[in-house]
This record gives structure tokens, sequence and C-alpha cells, in this order.
């Protein structure tokens, strides 16, 4: 329930017809039925492609953040090791450009 509430009003009004049309999965076709469960699968690769691209783009910002915060720590005179051990990067992220 909580995927189809982050979905756009449109996607989740198909959604609640598409189930209102079919109402008894029980009650449909072999032929049907195999098109259905097909569809559902779809529908829930594609919801778990679009969660694993958002949690992947917030740990790339994460990692973003933590160098820029190294940066600025190395910036400031606090030794490479320290900032290493508190910010849990190695030496070759803390160079990267960035």
């Amino acid at each position: 329930m909580e995927t189809l509430n982050r979905l756009p009003w449109a996607a989740q009004s198909a959604v609640f017809q598409r189930l209102a049309s079919i109402s008894d999965v029980g009650a449909l076709t072999r032929e049907k039925r195999h098109k259905y469960d097909h569809a559902l699968k779809k529908y829930r690769d594609t919801l778990n492609v679009l969660d694993g691209a958002v949690q992947d783009g917030i740990a790339e910002g994460r990692a973003e953040e933590r160098i820029r915060n190294a940066k600025s720590l190395l910036a400031n005179g606090v030794s490479m090791e320290i900032v290493a051990q508190s910010l849990g990067l190695t030496e070759e992220e803390q160079k990267a450009p960035g």
C-alpha cells in the first residue's frame, strides 16, 4: 500500500480501475490468469527498479557529501588520518576531485 501511495494519482486510479475490473482473480481463465500474473510481475519489477534507482541516488549523494566534508576538514587542518577514521573514507577518496 505504501508503494501505491507514492504513485501519481492517475497511476493509482488506473491500478484501482484494473483491480475493480478483475475483482476476483480466482474466476479468471487460465490464459487470463497467466496474463494477469505476468502483468503483475512486470509492475512489481518496475517498482523495484525505481526503488533501487532512488536508493542508489541517495547512496551516491551521501558519498559525495562525505567527500566534500573530508575536503573541508582537510582544508581546515584536520589530519588525513582523523578525517578518514571519522568519515569512513580512504585516503584515495579524500583526494578524489569533487
